[in-house]
């Protein structure tokens, strides 16, 4: 691989991307027109004063569009300079040189200074045509000791559309023959790509291709003979040629040498980062974030194995304080008698929909830290809220929440250090590695891509270094012994809660169903456990009001002379508005038994309630950003053996 190919890998994002966003903009007529080369052949003829005539033959089928002018540009590169300029095509117009203009069957040449530009005009057309371009070289041809040279880019790159075949005819006068030649596409060697054939007079040698040249792809060809027979010296040009073709040749020996050492010593050392830095993850945790292994306390725990609330449980069993261990708090609060939730459903011809009331009730219902906290976040300095008073407002308090629950838990001796905190921790590690992989690959590949391909491998063993050490943050807290044994015991718990209707008698346990219901909220096994007891007809719960009506004769009978005088007669209003009187229809002799109601006649309301607090509380608005709160032949005896060095070459095209 070529020196000047050094940054092909660095830019070709780049390009790729300007060539989305390019071909968005290109008008529609260039994108409606397109040609091949059925053929593209050239003939060389050289003379005994030092010059070579060129002649190219293209022979276009235009598919869509129409056509009128074809143009061909020549950087002045290893000659002097083209004169005796001609055009032709198939049908027998000879064009006329003109100084300007766009008649057709004429044509002009522009000396730009660093190249010749030609362009042939002609009536417009869609048919299938041959042009043939011809001009003459000087000071083109290199001369050495062992024989004089010619090195020509018969067929350019730079075009647009293929060539299907291309012949390329090299005749030198006599006496001189012919002793070697060689081929390259792309400045690389296309002995598997053009057979060459030399004629019996040894003065004549034709190259055909085997394959199309694409879009991009030059066609170089070069070819020695006798020395001694032309006229003429070295150009001024070949020493610098030389230099360059030798320094090229060093290097080529160099990768030819070096370059399997390195595609193996990378390679080696690649396949020891995809299989040893995963394994080295591992070790990491096993040693640092591993919990304490511990026993199998029981197959399962009809209560829960100690006073650890329901978010903090669900925090413990995870290492994760997420929004279903928010919800299960709320709920918890709610259960025991500290707040109250409502029901309000709302219809009109502009809005429609349901919302909930809630509402603070008794003061003296113990409190942790986390817990004050988030009715802090809830109810501000008032006693009541609506949950859609919350939506893209709420988010911003979540860190502070979950912060509180981890100190709790840290508190409490189950966690040395914050699990949010070891999680960034690790994340910002892996993150860290995957950029250095980033600066490495392309340190690597500006360093050795010259010299072998696998240059970019190194960095991709450190990508999965870095994938590796992303995945296992997730899994980095570690929990003390203390908290390791507790998380056992809370798991036997779980499973209980889960197979509830296998351990135990639930239609014994429907009066107090709503008990467990937090724990199940945090655990993620809510749906299934409310639908095992709306199954069996047990009772709605206490703390769940369906309709703002039923709130005031309820408040004093469920919640005591302790609670906050919420919307009743000679107390404060709130949000929720002033509720009605009414009855309940089911009686209030038992306040387990809620409002004496089913959970089957309200399960649709509580799970709403449940979908619309986690939602709302998460929602922001929708300018923040998203994703929630939580987280060729023989040799040559002079100037070397590689493509590149010749002249002609640059582009062309029709329009």
């Amino acid at each position: 691989m070529r020196t000047q190919y050094r940054w092909f890998w660095l830019l070709l994002a780049a390009v790729m991307l300007s060539a989305l966003v390019g071909a968005s903009s290109l008008p529609a007529q260039a994108a409606e027109k397109s040609l091949v080369w059925e053929r593209f052949d050239v003939d060389i003829q050289v003379n005994s004063d030092g010059t070579f005539d060129v002649t190219e033959h293209q022979a276009i089928r235009f598919i869509d569009g129409t056509f009128t002018f074809g143009y061909r540009d020549i950087p002045k590169r290893n000659f002097s300079y083209l004169s005796d300029w001609s055009v032709t095509d198939a049908a027998g117009n000879v064009y006329t040189q003109a100084m300007g203009g766009a008649l057709p069957f004429t044509f002009v040449v522009d000396d730009s200074g660093g190249s010749y530009t030609i362009r042939w005009y002609f009536p417009e057309t869609n048919q299938a045509q041959t042009y043939t371009l011809r001009y003459r070289v000087h000071d083109g041809l290199r001369y050495y000791a062992d024989g004089d040279q010619l090195w020509w880019k018969a067929v350019y790159a730079d075009r647009q559309f293929p060539v299907l075949e291309s012949r390329v005819r090299v005749l030198v006068p006599s006496p001189a023959t012919i002793d070697q030649w060689a081929a390259y596409i792309n400045e690389e060697d296309a002995r598997d790509s053009v057979v060459a054939e030399l004629l019996g007079d040894g003065r004549t040698i034709v190259f055909d291709t085997l394959r199309t040249l694409r879009a991009g792809e030059e066609l170089e060809v070069r070819v020695q003979f006798t020395a001694g027979v032309l006229a003429g010296a070295a150009p001024s040009w070949q020493s610098a040629a030389d230099a360059r073709a030798a320094q090229l040749e060093s290097e080529q020996a160099f990768r030819n040498r070096w370059g399997p050492v390195a595609t193996v010593l990378l390679g080696v050392l690649t396949l020891v980062m995809l299989l040893g830095g995963p394994a080295l993850v591992y070790l990491m945790w096993y040693k640092y974030g591993r919990d304490k292994p511990v026993a199998r306390i029981a197959d399962y725990l009809p209560e829960p194995p100690d006073n650890l609330p329901p978010g903090l449980a669900g925090t413990l069993l995870d290492d994760s304080a997420d929004m279903q261990d928010v919800v299960a708090t709320v709920v918890d609060l709610a259960r025991r008698r500290a707040i109250s939730i409502t029901e309000l459903k709302e219809e009109g011809f502009f809005r429609m929909g349901t919302d909930f009331i809630y509402r603070r009730e008794r003061d003296d219902v113990p409190l942790s830290a986390f817990e004050s906290r988030l009715l802090k976040d809830i109810f501000g300095s008032g006693d009541e809220k609506r949950l859609s008073k919350l939506k893209n407002k709420f988010y911003k308090d979540i860190p502070d929440i979950k912060t509180a629950m981890y100190d709790d838990l840290i508190e409490r001796g189950y966690y040395r250090s914050n699990p949010e905190t070891v999680r960034s921790q690790f994340g910002c590690l892996g993150g860290g590695v995957m950029i250095g992989a980033g600066l490495l690959s392309v340190a690597l590949m500006v360093l050795l891509i010259d010299l072998t391909a696998a240059a970019i491998l190194p960095g991709i063993g450190f990508v999965a270094i870095a994938a590796s050490l992303l995945i296992a943050a997730r899994f980095m807290p570690r929990k003390t012994d203390a908290g390791a044994e507790a998380a056992a015991r809370w798991k036997a718990f779980r499973e209980y809660l889960r197979n509830i209707d296998k351990y135990a008698d639930i239609a014994a346990q429907k009066e107090i169903w709503d008990r467990w219901l937090p724990y199940a909220i945090a655990f993620g096994i809510d749906k299934e456990y409310i639908r095992k007891f709306e199954q069996i007809n047990a009772p709605a719960p206490g703390w769940y009001i369906p309709s703002p009506s039923m709130y005031g004769p309820y408040h004093r009978r469920y919640y005591g002379p302790g609670a906050h005088p919420i919307g009743l007669p000679g107390g404060g209003g709130g949000e929720g508005g002033s509720p009605e009187g009414g009855s309940f229809g089911g009686g209030l002799s038992d306040a387990s038994r809620g409002m004496g109601t089913s959970l089957a006649a309200m399960s649709a309301g509580l799970g709403s309630l449940l979908n619309s607090t986690s939602s709302t509380l998460t929602s922001r608005p929708s300018s923040s950003s998203s994703g929630g709160g939580w987280s060729g032949g023989g040799g040559f005896s002079g100037g070397g053996s590689f493509g590149g060095g010749g002249g002609g070459g640059g582009g062309g095209g029709f329009g």
